[in-house]
């Protein structure tokens, strides 16, 4: 009999959710911003940090996007020190990139351990700050990254190589919008309305079962990070195995949902019980670490069919 229930109890839809992508990294590079003469890979390490012409950039970005009906960005200390020192690797080599040895936009914000939603960056070379914001703006990639309206905080790196070589400004400008510090709870509140939004929409009735939740629990507990999907079909099948009463469930089949997320409001449930069929649920939440050191929720949600 158990094995019979257990064949039942198969898994009807599994769904994942990734990382999200941290932003937009715009690769692309304003003509009138390259540097008219590279410094032959020769070696420089005195270099200088511009904070006036930083403050400069700064007004003349929030600038634009008033004029665009848009909110100031305010100057962050933590993404102004990442700039900077991406500027300062970019005079040392003499070319502007998004990508040098230490690293692209995503590794540098992860080694600087800056928790954030999301993150843009623009890069250029000119000789002036005026001429620099004129040819981002002029590049409908680099402008567009400027006027995002899910940001609020800028930082502004600026360095000079000296002389001979100190004509270029090499500018870094991240735009980023921090992460909140979510607790479980919130994700928790956040689920029971999405079960409430299925309730609504006609899938059944939904209730609450303390053995889905047992298994759920159980079975979020046993997970590893990073998971994968083999690793929780196993571990689905030996906790349903493990619960006494299981024979007991008149369920034909059960609807599993695991979700990474780092903010709350990106929680979905599959509906796939339109005809009402979706007669109880259980769920459980887990803090962990993802793959990029960032804080983040496991999910996973059993919704319990009938016949």
């Amino acid at each position: 009999m158990l094995n019979r229930v257990l064949g039942l109890l198969s898994l009807y839809f599994l769904i994942f959710s990734g990382f999200p992508p941290i932003g937009i990294c715009n690769l692309s590079i304003a003509q009138d911003c390259r540097t008219q003469k590279f410094l032959n890979n020769k070696e420089i390490t005195n270099y200088s940090a511009e904070p006036t012409l930083e403050y400069e950039m700064l007004a003349l970005t929030n600038q634009h996007r008033l004029l665009k009906g848009l909110p100031s960005l305010v100057m962050d200390i933590e993404l102004t020190q990442i700039a900077r020192r991406h500027s300062q690797d970019m005079a040392c080599q003499g070319f502007i990139s998004h990508s040098l040895p230490s690293g692209n936009l995503k590794s540098r914000m992860v080694q600087a351990g800056y928790q954030h939603e999301i993150a843009r960056e623009n890069v250029a070379t000119a000789p002036s700050v005026i001429q620099a914001q004129n040819a981002l703006i002029e590049s409908p990639g680099h402008e567009s990254n400027m006027l995002a309206e899910d940001i609020t905080r800028i930082g502004i790196g600026i360095a000079r190589c000296p002389e001979p070589f100190g004509r270029q400004l090499y500018i870094t400008e991240i735009f980023a919008s921090p992460r909140k510090a979510y607790q479980a709870e919130t994700v928790e509140k956040v689920l029971e309305t999405r079960v409430d939004e299925l309730r609504q929409n006609g899938a059944g009735e939904m209730s609450p079962d303390p053995l889905l939740e047992q298994l759920a629990s159980r079975s979020l507990r046993s997970i590893t990070m990073p998971y994968k999907r083999e690793q929780l079909q196993q571990l689905l099948t030996t906790s349903a195995a493990e619960l006494p009463y299981v024979a007991n469930l008149d369920l034909s089949r059960l609807q599993a949902s695991v979700q990474l997320l780092h903010n709350p409001k990106n929680l979905s449930l599959p509906n796939h019980a339109q005809d009402g069929q979706a007669r109880s649920y259980g769920a459980s939440v887990r803090q962990v670490t993802d793959g990029r050191n960032q804080p983040a929720f496991l999910v996973l949600t059993l919704i319990g069919l009938t016949r």
